[in-house]
Protein backbone atom coordinates (compact mmCIF):
# COMPACT_ATOMS: atom_id res chain seq x y z
CA UNK A 1 0.00 0.00 0.00
CA UNK A 2 1.32 3.52 -1.05
CA UNK A 3 1.99 4.92 2.42
CA UNK A 4 0.77 8.92 1.06
CA UNK A 5 -2.86 7.62 1.28
CA UNK A 6 -2.58 7.45 4.86
CA UNK A 7 -3.10 10.67 7.20
CA UNK A 8 -4.58 13.46 6.21
CA UNK A 9 -6.02 12.72 2.41
CA UNK A 10 -8.52 14.47 0.16
CA UNK A 11 -11.28 12.20 1.58
CA UNK A 12 -10.37 12.67 5.21
CA UNK A 13 -7.86 10.82 7.54
CA UNK A 14 -6.92 7.43 6.72
CA UNK A 15 -5.59 5.55 9.50
CA UNK A 16 -3.58 2.57 8.50
CA UNK A 17 -4.10 -0.85 10.24
CA UNK A 18 -1.24 -2.57 12.50
CA UNK A 19 -0.53 -5.02 9.74
CA UNK A 20 -0.35 -2.25 7.18
CA UNK A 21 2.04 -0.76 8.85
CA UNK A 22 3.83 -3.92 9.44
CA UNK A 23 3.56 -4.75 5.94
CA UNK A 24 5.61 -1.33 4.90
CA UNK A 25 7.95 -1.39 7.37
CA UNK A 26 9.01 -4.89 6.20
CA UNK A 27 9.22 -3.44 2.77
CA UNK A 28 11.53 -0.78 3.85
CA UNK A 29 13.73 -3.25 5.39
CA UNK A 30 14.36 -5.16 2.63
CA UNK A 31 14.84 -2.24 0.33
CA UNK A 32 17.34 -1.25 2.72
CA UNK A 33 18.78 -5.16 3.88
CA UNK A 34 18.04 -7.48 0.81
CA UNK A 35 15.64 -9.76 0.26
CA UNK A 36 16.98 -12.40 2.37
CA UNK A 37 16.85 -10.39 5.53
CA UNK A 38 15.90 -12.64 8.95
CA UNK A 39 12.56 -10.90 9.55
CA UNK A 40 10.83 -13.17 11.92
CA UNK A 41 8.63 -13.16 14.86
CA UNK A 42 11.76 -14.21 16.66
CA UNK A 43 14.46 -12.31 14.91
CA UNK A 44 15.72 -9.20 16.22
CA UNK A 45 14.91 -7.04 13.41
CA UNK A 46 11.57 -8.64 13.00
CA UNK A 47 10.95 -8.13 16.84
CA UNK A 48 11.93 -4.39 16.65
CA UNK A 49 10.15 -3.51 13.31
CA UNK A 50 6.53 -5.15 15.39
CA UNK A 51 6.99 -2.81 18.13
CA UNK A 52 7.76 0.31 15.85
CA UNK A 53 4.15 -0.83 13.77
CA UNK A 54 2.51 -1.35 17.18
CA UNK A 55 3.39 2.24 18.36
CA UNK A 56 3.38 4.08 15.19
CA UNK A 57 -0.46 2.63 14.97
CA UNK A 58 -0.82 4.08 18.42
CA UNK A 59 0.21 7.33 16.83
CA UNK A 60 -2.03 6.89 13.77
CA UNK A 61 -5.32 6.40 16.35
CA UNK A 62 -4.10 9.39 18.42
CA UNK A 63 -4.20 11.42 15.08
CA UNK A 64 -7.38 10.26 13.87
CA UNK A 65 -8.90 11.30 17.28
CA UNK A 66 -7.42 14.93 17.10
CA UNK A 67 -8.92 14.96 13.31
CA UNK A 68 -12.59 13.65 14.52
CA UNK A 69 -12.37 15.77 17.48
CA UNK A 70 -13.39 18.85 15.32
CA UNK A 71 -16.50 17.50 14.00
CA UNK A 72 -19.61 17.48 15.45
CA UNK A 73 -20.27 14.05 13.39
CA UNK A 74 -17.26 11.89 15.06
CA UNK A 75 -16.28 13.88 18.28
CA UNK A 76 -16.86 12.38 22.11
CA UNK A 77 -16.62 12.98 25.08
CA UNK A 78 -14.82 16.39 26.11
CA UNK A 79 -13.74 16.97 22.35
CA UNK A 80 -18.02 16.95 21.61
CA UNK A 81 -18.69 19.37 24.64
CA UNK A 82 -16.03 21.63 23.56
CA UNK A 83 -17.59 22.47 20.13
CA UNK A 84 -20.98 22.80 21.77
CA UNK A 85 -19.70 25.52 24.11
CA UNK A 86 -18.77 27.68 20.98
CA UNK A 87 -22.64 27.57 20.78
CA UNK A 88 -23.48 28.02 24.43
CA UNK A 89 -24.90 24.43 24.84
CA UNK A 90 -23.79 22.74 27.86
CA UNK A 91 -24.26 19.30 29.08
CA UNK A 92 -27.02 18.04 31.10
CA UNK A 93 -25.73 16.36 34.36
CA UNK A 94 -27.22 13.25 35.81
CA UNK A 95 -30.92 14.34 37.86
CA UNK A 96 -32.18 13.00 40.79
CA UNK A 97 -35.91 11.65 40.66
CA UNK A 98 -38.37 14.11 42.96
CA UNK A 99 -41.89 14.42 44.16
CA UNK A 100 -43.97 14.08 47.59
CA UNK A 101 -44.91 11.61 49.72
CA UNK A 102 -47.80 11.55 52.27
CA UNK A 103 -47.11 9.80 55.89
CA UNK A 104 -49.56 8.97 58.18
CA UNK A 105 -49.15 8.57 61.89
CA UNK A 106 -49.45 10.17 64.98
CA UNK A 107 -50.66 13.81 65.46
CA UNK A 108 -47.17 15.92 65.67
CA UNK A 109 -45.09 13.16 65.31
CA UNK A 110 -41.68 14.65 64.44
CA UNK A 111 -40.45 13.24 60.88
CA UNK A 112 -36.71 14.33 59.77
CA UNK A 113 -35.20 15.46 57.07
CA UNK A 114 -33.52 12.96 55.31
CA UNK A 115 -36.16 10.22 56.83
CA UNK A 116 -35.75 7.14 54.13
CA UNK A 117 -38.53 5.93 51.91
CA UNK A 118 -38.77 3.31 49.04
CA UNK A 119 -40.75 1.32 47.02
CA UNK A 120 -41.34 -2.85 47.00
CA UNK A 121 -38.53 -3.01 44.36
CA UNK A 122 -36.02 -1.47 46.57
CA UNK A 123 -35.29 2.22 45.10
CA UNK A 124 -34.97 4.37 48.03
CA UNK A 125 -36.06 7.88 48.61
CA UNK A 126 -35.11 11.13 51.48
CA UNK A 127 -37.21 13.59 52.67
CA UNK A 128 -35.14 17.22 51.38
CA UNK A 129 -37.01 18.81 54.55
CA UNK A 130 -39.06 18.09 57.89
CA UNK A 131 -42.28 18.38 59.44
CA UNK A 132 -44.45 17.16 61.76
CA UNK A 133 -48.17 14.76 61.34
CA UNK A 134 -51.06 17.42 61.28
CA UNK A 135 -54.10 16.88 63.19
CA UNK A 136 -55.91 15.07 60.51
CA UNK A 137 -53.05 12.21 60.66
CA UNK A 138 -51.09 13.26 57.60
CA UNK A 139 -48.26 14.81 56.40
CA UNK A 140 -47.00 15.87 53.10
CA UNK A 141 -43.32 16.40 52.55
CA UNK A 142 -41.30 16.71 49.37
CA UNK A 143 -38.27 13.97 48.60
CA UNK A 144 -35.59 13.26 46.39
CA UNK A 145 -34.37 10.08 45.28
CA UNK A 146 -30.83 8.67 46.86
CA UNK A 147 -29.18 8.23 43.51
CA UNK A 148 -29.31 9.78 40.04
CA UNK A 149 -31.00 8.18 36.94
CA UNK A 150 -34.26 7.14 35.26
CA UNK A 151 -35.13 4.12 37.11
CA UNK A 152 -36.08 6.23 40.09
CA UNK A 153 -39.20 7.60 37.99
CA UNK A 154 -42.19 5.42 39.34
CA UNK A 155 -45.55 5.90 39.55
CA UNK A 156 -48.44 7.09 42.07
CA UNK A 157 -48.65 4.76 44.96
CA UNK A 158 -45.73 2.79 45.01
CA UNK A 159 -43.36 4.28 47.41
CA UNK A 160 -44.65 2.36 50.27
CA UNK A 161 -42.05 1.08 52.69
CA UNK A 162 -40.50 2.72 55.82
CA UNK A 163 -36.82 1.86 55.44
CA UNK A 164 -35.90 2.94 59.02
CA UNK A 165 -39.50 2.48 60.92
CA UNK A 166 -40.33 4.90 63.78
CA UNK A 167 -43.05 4.27 66.19
CA UNK A 168 -45.07 6.98 65.21
CA UNK A 169 -45.51 6.72 61.64
CA UNK A 170 -47.60 4.14 60.08
CA UNK A 171 -47.19 4.29 56.70
CA UNK A 172 -46.82 6.55 53.45
CA UNK A 173 -47.04 6.62 49.98
CA UNK A 174 -46.51 8.66 47.00
CA UNK A 175 -50.14 10.84 45.98
CA UNK A 176 -48.43 11.19 42.40
CA UNK A 177 -45.53 9.88 40.16
CA UNK A 178 -42.18 11.10 41.27
CA UNK A 179 -40.21 12.52 38.29
CA UNK A 180 -37.46 13.91 36.88
CA UNK A 181 -34.77 11.86 37.39
CA UNK A 182 -32.11 10.82 34.33
CA UNK A 183 -29.23 9.88 33.51
CA UNK A 184 -26.15 12.22 32.64
CA UNK A 185 -26.88 13.00 29.03
CA UNK A 186 -25.29 10.77 26.65
CA UNK A 187 -23.02 11.85 23.30
CA UNK A 188 -26.01 10.84 21.15
CA UNK A 189 -28.16 12.73 23.14
CA UNK A 190 -25.96 15.96 23.14
CA UNK A 191 -25.23 15.68 19.46
CA UNK A 192 -28.81 15.42 19.04
CA UNK A 193 -29.86 18.69 21.04
CA UNK A 194 -26.65 20.31 19.31
CA UNK A 195 -28.71 19.92 15.73
CA UNK A 196 -31.79 21.05 17.00
CA UNK A 197 -29.59 24.28 18.45
CA UNK A 198 -27.94 25.57 15.18
CA UNK A 199 -30.92 23.91 13.01
CA UNK A 200 -31.76 28.17 12.11
CA UNK A 201 -28.12 28.26 11.14
CA UNK A 202 -28.81 28.91 7.21
CA UNK A 203 -32.01 26.89 7.50
CA UNK A 204 -35.23 27.61 5.42
CA UNK A 205 -37.43 25.08 6.82
CA UNK A 206 -40.12 25.85 9.64
CA UNK A 207 -37.58 24.67 12.46
CA UNK A 208 -35.09 27.12 11.63
CA UNK A 209 -37.75 29.72 10.86
CA UNK A 210 -39.15 28.48 14.51
CA UNK A 211 -35.38 29.42 15.99
CA UNK A 212 -35.06 32.09 14.68
CA UNK A 213 -37.91 34.07 16.29
CA UNK A 214 -37.27 32.37 19.20
CA UNK A 215 -33.43 33.44 19.67
CA UNK A 216 -33.76 37.04 17.29
CA UNK A 217 -36.88 38.81 18.48
CA UNK A 218 -36.91 40.17 21.52
CA UNK A 219 -39.70 39.25 23.95
CA UNK A 220 -41.19 36.06 22.61
CA UNK A 221 -41.77 33.30 25.17
CA UNK A 222 -43.29 30.69 23.16
CA UNK A 223 -43.47 29.97 19.52
CA UNK A 224 -45.05 26.78 17.37
CA UNK A 225 -44.49 26.00 13.68
CA UNK A 226 -46.77 24.46 11.22
CA UNK A 227 -46.14 23.35 7.66
CA UNK A 228 -47.98 21.87 4.95
CA UNK A 229 -46.35 20.96 2.22
CA UNK A 230 -49.38 19.18 0.60
CA UNK A 231 -51.31 20.50 -2.55
CA UNK A 232 -54.50 20.52 -0.51
CA UNK A 233 -55.49 22.39 2.41
CA UNK A 234 -55.12 20.14 5.22
CA UNK A 235 -56.92 19.62 9.00
CA UNK A 236 -55.59 23.13 10.53
CA UNK A 237 -56.72 24.60 7.97
CA UNK A 238 -53.49 25.69 6.27
CA UNK A 239 -53.47 26.15 2.25
CA UNK A 240 -51.47 24.34 0.17
CA UNK A 241 -47.87 24.73 0.04
CA UNK A 242 -47.38 26.78 2.95
CA UNK A 243 -46.86 27.37 6.57
CA UNK A 244 -47.74 29.31 10.16
CA UNK A 245 -45.94 30.34 12.66
CA UNK A 246 -47.87 31.23 16.17
CA UNK A 247 -45.74 33.02 17.95
CA UNK A 248 -46.93 34.48 22.03
CA UNK A 249 -44.94 37.94 23.18
CA UNK A 250 -42.80 40.41 20.76
CA UNK A 251 -43.61 43.20 18.46
CA UNK A 252 -45.61 42.48 15.27
CA UNK A 253 -43.03 44.11 13.27
CA UNK A 254 -40.09 41.87 14.72
CA UNK A 255 -41.67 38.79 14.10
CA UNK A 256 -42.98 39.55 10.80
CA UNK A 257 -38.83 40.60 9.83
CA UNK A 258 -37.91 37.15 11.41
CA UNK A 259 -40.19 35.06 9.30
CA UNK A 260 -39.25 37.05 5.86
CA UNK A 261 -35.83 36.36 6.60
CA UNK A 262 -35.86 32.47 6.92
CA UNK A 263 -38.86 31.89 4.44
CA UNK A 264 -38.09 30.58 1.12
CA UNK A 265 -38.82 32.35 -1.80
CA UNK A 266 -42.32 31.69 -2.78
CA UNK A 267 -43.79 30.12 0.36
CA UNK A 268 -46.66 31.51 1.85
CA UNK A 269 -47.08 32.42 4.82
CA UNK A 270 -50.63 31.72 7.23
CA UNK A 271 -52.23 33.57 10.22
CA UNK A 272 -54.58 36.05 11.79
CA UNK A 273 -51.57 39.03 11.34
CA UNK A 274 -50.30 40.13 8.27
CA UNK A 275 -47.55 42.62 8.47
CA UNK A 276 -46.15 44.29 5.10
CA UNK A 277 -42.16 43.50 4.56
CA UNK A 278 -40.15 46.12 1.96
CA UNK A 279 -37.95 43.52 0.18
CA UNK A 280 -34.27 45.16 -1.12
CA UNK A 281 -36.46 45.56 -4.95
CA UNK A 282 -38.93 47.43 -3.20
CA UNK A 283 -42.04 45.31 -3.56
CA UNK A 284 -44.22 44.83 -0.13
CA UNK A 285 -44.96 41.86 0.94
CA UNK A 286 -46.96 40.46 3.13
CA UNK A 287 -45.95 38.27 5.65
CA UNK A 288 -48.99 36.31 8.00
CA UNK A 289 -48.60 33.91 11.60
CA UNK A 290 -51.00 33.88 14.01
CA UNK A 291 -51.47 34.81 17.98
CA UNK A 292 -52.55 32.55 20.36
CA UNK A 293 -55.79 32.92 21.88
CA UNK A 294 -55.95 33.02 25.27
CA UNK A 295 -57.24 30.29 27.32
CA UNK A 296 -57.55 31.89 31.15
CA UNK A 297 -57.18 29.55 33.70
CA UNK A 298 -58.92 29.79 37.09
CA UNK A 299 -57.59 28.04 40.54
CA UNK A 300 -59.25 27.79 44.07
CA UNK A 301 -57.09 26.71 46.80
CA UNK A 302 -59.07 25.76 49.69
CA UNK A 303 -58.22 23.81 53.31
CA UNK A 304 -54.59 25.18 52.82
CA UNK A 305 -52.58 23.67 55.68
CA UNK A 306 -49.37 25.23 56.63
CA UNK A 307 -46.26 25.03 59.11
CA UNK A 308 -46.49 28.51 61.29
CA UNK A 309 -43.15 28.57 62.23
CA UNK A 310 -41.84 28.06 58.50
CA UNK A 311 -44.31 29.92 56.33
CA UNK A 312 -43.91 32.70 55.69
CA UNK A 313 -46.05 36.46 56.70
CA UNK A 314 -46.28 36.41 52.45
CA UNK A 315 -46.75 32.68 52.06
CA UNK A 316 -49.68 33.06 50.02
CA UNK A 317 -48.56 35.98 47.60
CA UNK A 318 -45.52 33.63 47.14
CA UNK A 319 -48.04 30.31 46.08
CA UNK A 320 -49.83 33.06 43.74
CA UNK A 321 -46.64 34.22 41.97
CA UNK A 322 -45.60 30.42 41.66
CA UNK A 323 -48.78 29.80 39.91
CA UNK A 324 -48.84 32.89 37.03
CA UNK A 325 -44.88 31.59 36.50
CA UNK A 326 -45.93 28.43 35.93
CA UNK A 327 -48.91 28.95 33.69
CA UNK A 328 -47.85 32.28 32.40
CA UNK A 329 -49.45 36.01 32.34
CA UNK A 330 -50.94 37.57 29.36
CA UNK A 331 -47.70 39.08 28.66
CA UNK A 332 -44.71 36.47 29.05
CA UNK A 333 -43.65 33.11 30.26
CA UNK A 334 -45.22 29.52 31.22
CA UNK A 335 -46.72 26.93 29.40
CA UNK A 336 -46.09 26.79 25.72
CA UNK A 337 -48.65 27.40 23.20
CA UNK A 338 -50.83 24.33 22.62
CA UNK A 339 -49.52 22.70 26.09
CA UNK A 340 -52.07 21.23 27.86
CA UNK A 341 -52.50 21.90 31.32
CA UNK A 342 -51.76 18.92 33.28
CA UNK A 343 -53.60 18.95 37.05
CA UNK A 344 -50.60 16.96 38.92
CA UNK A 345 -48.01 19.17 37.91
CA UNK A 346 -50.26 22.18 39.00
CA UNK A 347 -51.03 20.70 42.42
CA UNK A 348 -46.89 20.52 42.70
CA UNK A 349 -46.84 24.43 42.95
CA UNK A 350 -47.66 25.29 46.15
CA UNK A 351 -45.88 22.63 47.44
CA UNK A 352 -42.64 24.43 46.71
CA UNK A 353 -43.32 26.92 48.84
CA UNK A 354 -41.98 26.62 52.24
CA UNK A 355 -44.58 24.92 55.19
CA UNK A 356 -47.23 24.25 52.78
CA UNK A 357 -48.30 20.89 54.09
CA UNK A 358 -51.71 20.31 52.41
CA UNK A 359 -54.54 21.66 50.74
CA UNK A 360 -57.20 20.81 47.79
CA UNK A 361 -56.82 22.36 44.83
CA UNK A 362 -59.33 22.55 42.09
CA UNK A 363 -59.16 24.82 38.54
CA UNK A 364 -61.47 26.71 36.06
CA UNK A 365 -61.79 27.90 32.42
CA UNK A 366 -64.62 30.52 33.12
CA UNK A 367 -64.31 31.05 37.06
CA UNK A 368 -67.46 28.84 38.00
CA UNK A 369 -66.65 24.98 37.08
CA UNK A 370 -64.26 23.71 38.98
CA UNK A 371 -62.63 20.61 38.79
CA UNK A 372 -59.46 18.52 39.03
CA UNK A 373 -58.96 17.34 35.43
CA UNK A 374 -56.47 18.01 32.91
CA UNK A 375 -57.36 21.07 30.89
CA UNK A 376 -56.90 20.39 26.96
CA UNK A 377 -55.62 23.76 25.20
CA UNK A 378 -55.96 23.56 21.36
CA UNK A 379 -52.94 24.50 19.19
CA UNK A 380 -53.37 27.97 18.69
CA UNK A 381 -54.23 28.77 21.98
CA UNK A 382 -52.37 29.39 25.15
CA UNK A 383 -53.29 28.69 29.16
CA UNK A 384 -52.77 32.72 30.95
CA UNK A 385 -53.26 33.20 34.41
CA UNK A 386 -53.40 36.51 36.67
CA UNK A 387 -53.15 37.17 40.15
CA UNK A 388 -56.84 37.98 40.67
CA UNK A 389 -57.85 34.83 39.12
CA UNK A 390 -56.10 32.82 41.89
CA UNK A 391 -58.17 32.43 45.35
CA UNK A 392 -56.26 30.91 48.24
CA UNK A 393 -57.95 29.91 51.46
CA UNK A 394 -56.34 29.18 54.56
CA UNK A 395 -57.24 25.72 56.95
CA UNK A 396 -60.31 26.90 59.30
CA UNK A 397 -60.87 30.23 57.31
CA UNK A 398 -64.57 31.35 56.47
CA UNK A 399 -65.15 30.74 52.52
Amino acid sequence: MDDKDWGLTAKGFKCPTYVELLNAYEYKARELFGTKANLTVRSPLGIFLRIFAWITSLLFQLMEDVYNSRFIDTAVGNSLYNLGRTIGLRLLPAQKAAGYVRFTGEVGYYIPEGYLVSTVSGLQYATVTYGRIGNDGTLLLPVQAVESGADYNVDAGTITTIVNPLDGITGCTNPAAVDGGRGRETDEEYRDRYYKSVDFAGGVNIDAIVAEINQNVEAVSSVIGYENDTDVTDELGLPPHSFEVVVYGGLDQDIAKAIYRRKAAGIQTHGSTTIPIISISGQSIGISFSRPIAVPIHIKITNLKTDPDHFADDGVQQITDALVAYIGDENSGGLSIGEDLIFISLYQIPLSVSGVIDFALSASVDGADYGTKNIEIGIREKAVCKAEWIEIQLEGAEA
